[in-house]
């Protein structure tokens, strides 16, 4: 998580030393008209623009007043300032390896999400297609019992392979008789309407 709160201590902390709290150069002006202080949160830029605004008129006083401690002061206030403005910088270069970590762990996330769900669904094309491909399959099939039906007058399933579809589903509950007959092969099947009579082709 980015460390806001550090960063609004230390912009605070950079506005106090510009304007003179810790050096009782100046006073805050917005503690001189006992306003509530400007330099209290709002956003990093606006109070980063109001330290470098402080400094530049904490400089300005101190060239105005003169004296003889007018260098040592200077110094004193370019020292206070390089300090902060290296202290920002660091909570800068830190805030953006928080962001771009955070920013590379998010985005790994969601390519290893894009990732499953992209197996999945490819997973569940494959199953789709071959339960077409079966299925279809099934229908040239009995559309090929149907053409039986139609030119010969009557049906028999000799040669078509069915995956799904069963002899119950095509004749109903009918006696049917087969020699050498493997699980889902449906080789010389010839039907009877009822047992005991003589073997013959399903008529309708």
């Amino acid at each position: 998580m980015i460390q806001d709160s550090n960063s609004r201590s230390l912009d605070q902390q950079s506005y106090m030393r510009a304007t003179g709290l810790y050096g009782n150069v100046i006073e805050c002006g917005a503690e001189r008209d006992r306003d509530p202080c400007g330099c209290e949160g709002g956003p990093t830029l606006g109070v980063l623009k109001e330290v470098q605004k402080a400094y530049e008129e904490r400089m300005e006083v101190i060239n105005r007043v003169g004296g003889s401690k007018k260098l040592q002061m200077q110094v004193e206030v370019l020292q206070s300032w390089v300090s902060d403005l290296m202290g920002q910088n660091t909570l800068l270069a830190q805030t953006v390896e928080e962001l771009e970590t955070e920013i590379t762990t998010r985005l790994l996330l969601e390519r290893r999400k894009h990732a499953e769900i992209e197996c999945e669904l490819r997973s569940e094309v494959g199953t789709l297609r071959r339960q077409l491909a079966r299925k279809d399959s099934d229908l040239r099939g009995l559309l090929e019992v149907l053409r039986r039906l139609r030119q010969f007058d009557y049906c028999t399933i000799d040669g078509i392979h069915f995956n799904e579809v069963t002899q119950s589903d095509i004749f109903g509950p009918v006696l049917w008789e087969h020699s050498n007959l493997n699980q889902g092969d449906t080789k010389s099947g010839e039907f009877k309407q009822e047992a005991g009579k003589g073997r013959k082709p399903y008529k309708f």
